[in-house]
């Protein structure tokens, strides 16, 4: 029998790997526990070598979808380093803060599958729940305000679990085994309406929003912001990262209106369609452009339009001429948090089937991520009829990523929700110092830290998009997504 201590780097938190690894070492017989560092992940096993040969290999070659394992080291234990109450079965046990925060932290992560089968079937607990998520998929980056990666670290430390949910978290064989964003109607954030005029139904001047609490509730606001923006109006609704600005993709009179409002006279705007057949009746797709598309990463994709005519065209995807006017490519993006799965779906019973989807705020400003300040920069300053808003603090401010297929390879045009900040491997910086700091352009910023490993070489942690610093505004984005990276990675 051997007693080791193994450690996992690389993205290991906020992926399921806890889990994974208590399902593993329960399938090789492994006694002893898993816990989250600053570091990585910390296995101590004890089982025959046989078996920890397996159990080691097993948890790079099967590692969650979302994982991303760069090392595994195991080293052996002397004998008096072994608590032999660790051979009696295996467990998670608390996280440890007493390493360096040197361990990735995983983007956020589209709805997958299972929670979308869940999100529109009327026998699930959580049926139209639009914060559902698992181990698979949900925010993680964004809501993250320390390392190791546990609820209590994140912005969802204030929703206690009830108690279906709390089973659900300590359950092995359950997909929420662990999952830190795990949530219900009964225990979770709900999301909130507010309408720029009084007396309406759901709401009034905004200084009472109504909230979702319950699936009527929830249902009633999505059906009023849906039937707002058939109308024509324009409302601001609350991402991952940052609100979007959303309208009626096919009217030309609110397309146009948006973009008086937001002074955004000539940029393209990007579009979120429900499904791929909807984006195969707009553009040209090829397999890799699909996969981008409906993938766990879901950035608006440059597609290829396709022209007069062509392809099976109905009234229904037509879109309004100013959307991006002449140009030849369109944005255009599947919907990526439970949220969006809904209003798209309610959407369409309305005759809508792509809305207009850009960054909340003004022209060259930062994306607003607080409720209260969208209301007053976004709403109450006349860019928006209404506000989508819901009680789950954004930690961290995240535009949607923008790509482009080019033979075949995925050229980044805008880095940011579902790829920053994974890193990037350097060669080893002789001569620098530990740490360098490089600030890159003016416009189209992003900024980059560097770390050195302990194999010779480097890595470097670049920025989310953070867009042209030439107003106060946005200095104060490029000076707290510096410090945010500095903070988390000990940097």
């Amino acid at each position: 029998m051997r007693h080791v201590h193994i450690h996992v780097t690389g993205i290991v938190q906020g992926v399921g790997m806890r889990p994974f690894v208590y399902r593993e070492a329960m399938a090789y017989s492994i006694c002893g526990w898993v816990l989250n560092a600053g570091d990585g992940v910390h296995v101590e096993a004890h089982a025959s070598g046989a078996a920890l040969d397996s159990f080691v290999a097993a948890l790079s070659e099967h590692a969650p979808a979302a994982a991303r394992v760069e090392r595994i080291d195991v080293a052996d234990l002397e004998p008096g380093a072994w608590d032999t109450a660790d051979e009696q079965g295996f467990r998670i046990v608390a996280s440890q803060d007493q390493t360096a925060h040197t361990t990735l932290i995983s983007p956020d992560i589209a709805t997958c599958d299972d929670c979308l089968r869940e999100l529109f079937d009327p026998d699930d607990r959580r049926f139209h729940y639009p914060f559902i998520n698992c181990t698979n998929c949900g925010p993680r980056f964004t809501i993250i305000r320390s390392l190791p990666y546990d609820r209590a670290a994140t912005s969802m430390d204030c929703f206690p679990m009830c108690p279906a949910c709390a089973t659900e978290y300590a359950n092995p064989l359950d997909r929420r085994f662990h999952a830190q964003p795990d949530a219900c109607f009964d225990c979770g954030p709900h999301i909130t309406w507010r309408e720029a005029a009084r007396g309406v139904e759901l709401g009034n001047s905004g200084a009472t929003p109504a909230v979702g609490d319950t699936r009527e509730a929830s249902d009633a606001i999505i059906e009023r912001c849906v039937e707002l923006l058939a109308a024509g109006g324009i409302v601001a609704i609350k991402g991952l990262g940052g609100f979007h600005l959303a309208c009626n993709a096919a009217n030309e009179q609110a397309v146009t209106e948006l973009r008086r409002r937001k002074r955004r006279s000539n940029k393209p705007l990007a579009v979120m369609v429900r499904s791929l057949a909807d984006a195969e009746c707009l553009c040209h797709v090829d397999d890799a452009e699909r996969d981008l598309l409906a993938g766990s990463i879901r950035p608006i994709v440059l597609l290829r339009r396709r022209g007069a005519g062509e392809g099976d065209f109905s009234d229904a995807l037509e879109l309004a001429p100013s959307v991006a006017r002449d140009l030849p490519e369109l944005g255009v993006m599947l919907p990526y948090t439970p949220l969006q799965h809904l209003l798209l779906a309610a959407a369409e019973t309305h005759g809508m089937h792509a809305l207009i989807m850009t960054s909340g705020n003004l022209s060259e400003e930062p994306i607003e991520t607080d409720d209260d300040l969208a209301w007053k920069h976004l709403v109450a300053a006349g860019i928006a009829d209404a506000l989508l808003g819901n009680d789950r603090a954004i930690l961290s401010r995240y535009d949607d990523s923008v790509v482009r297929v080019v033979d075949g390879a995925v050229m980044p045009v805008r880095r940011a929700r579902g790829y920053a900040p994974q890193p990037l491997p350097l060669p080893a910086l002789a001569g620098a110092a530990p740490c360098v700091l490089a600030c890159g352009p003016q416009q189209k910023a992003t900024i980059a830290l560097t770390r050195e490993d302990t194999n010779a070489a480097s890595t470097c942690f670049v920025s989310q998009h953070i867009g042209d610093v030439e107003n106060g505004a946005t200095f104060d984005a490029w000076n707290a997504a510096r410090t945010r990276l500095e903070d988390l990675f000990d940097l």
